[in-house]
């Protein structure tokens, strides 16, 4: 009879002890889930300045940063392309946003110590100049105002500027690349 209720015992505490195991499975589940949320609710961005302003693109869309090689000039192209370089192997038109952004300004990046970021996108084979290695940040979703009365109402010219985030004091202004390549 003694056996009896070991065995009893036995499936009680293994019943609790499943129920346990279940709980903390369901816990771990639960964690991972609300850290996937939290990853989504955030965007890193690739920042890096030009002039007195700084601009950000998505990582997403930047395949890498380079060292600018040398450049080849496109004839009767516009006047923010700079021609194009070899960048292993594959060849990729260089822009040069400040000049795309404001053309009665020259740039002032230095093209010997200039780095090329480089877009990320099976069509299109660009990338564009900055004056140093861009920093990469992580922000909230909700930190990017994208509000009418900030980019609703550009011209047409301007409709790669996608919001403005503001980030320790400093404002950074987000931009498609690739809108901006398209214009």
């Amino acid at each position: 009879m003694a056996t009896g209720n070991n065995i009893k015992t036995k499936e009680a505490s293994t019943s609790a002890a499943g129920s346990w195991v279940e709980r903390a499975e369901l816990s771990t589940i639960n964690q991972e889930i609300s850290e996937k949320k939290e990853i989504a609710d955030r965007e890193v961005l690739v920042v890096f300045p030009m002039g007195k302003e700084k601009y950000a693109i998505s990582i997403e869309k930047v395949k890498e940063v380079v060292k600018l090689p040398p450049i080849a000039p496109v004839p009767q192209s516009e006047d923010y392309i700079l021609g194009v370089g070899n960048i292993r192997g594959n060849v990729i038109a260089v822009t040069d946003l400040a000049r795309k952004l404001n053309p009665d300004i020259a740039s002032e990046v230095d093209l010997d110590t200039a780095y090329v970021v480089v877009i990320k996108d099976p069509q299109v084979h660009a990338g564009m100049i900055v004056s140093q290695v861009p920093d990469t940040i992580v922000v909230e979703k909700n930190q990017i105002n994208t509000s009418a009365s900030v980019v609703k109402n550009l011209s047409a010219d301007d409709q790669f500027i996608k919001g403005i985030v503001k980030v320790d004091g400093d404002m950074i202004i987000l931009i498609d690349i690739l809108e901006m390549i398209d214009n």
